[in-house]
């Protein structure tokens, strides 16, 4: 069922690396389950939940101006200008907002999105709330840690 459930709802799609069993993480407990009709239900809701985020702050994005792109199964809007775009750029749902003007994306860096939207996939809308939990220095931040540091483009020390 977990197969069948990551192939049709594309939860491993485009990632660079093996993905990280959040299943023995932190935050397990928020997870949907492996088994049954309600964690299949759940994989489910949360993936639409993911598609409609990142659609809703795609159009946001194109109406301010923004330039957005499907790349390796990763929607990136490019020139966003808003307090949503923080650092390099933050994912929400299945779309990343970057400050960064439309060209190449390092693909290390696509491979760290797409396992953020991987996050949105398992744990849905609390991703929100677990992540600010974690705090703001990436360094220390659980999510931004499975997401690899590096590839996020991350100096930690």
């Amino acid at each position: 069922m977990a197969v069948a459930l990551t192939l049709v709802l594309g939860l491993g799609q485009g990632l660079a690396a093996a993905p990280v069993d959040h299943g023995d993480g932190p935050y397990a407990d928020r997870l949907c389950g492996d088994t049954g009709i309600e964690a299949s239900l759940c994989a489910i809701d949360r993936q639409v939940l993911v598609a409609q985020q990142g659609q809703e702050h795609r159009d946001r994005a194109i109406a301010d101006g923004a330039t957005c792109e499907l790349r390796s199964s990763l929607w990136v809007c490019a020139g966003v200008r808003s307090v949503l775009a923080q650092r390099g750029g933050t994912t929400y749902g299945d779309t990343f907002l970057t400050p960064v003007e439309p060209g190449p994306v390092d693909p290390d860096l696509v491979a760290h999105e797409l396992e953020h939207v991987r996050q949105w996939r398992l744990f849905g809308p609390d991703l929100a709330v677990l992540y600010l939990r974690e705090g703001i220095d990436p360094c220390t931040n659980y999510f931004e840690e499975s997401a690899d540091l590096d590839a996020g483009g991350y100096t930690c020390g």
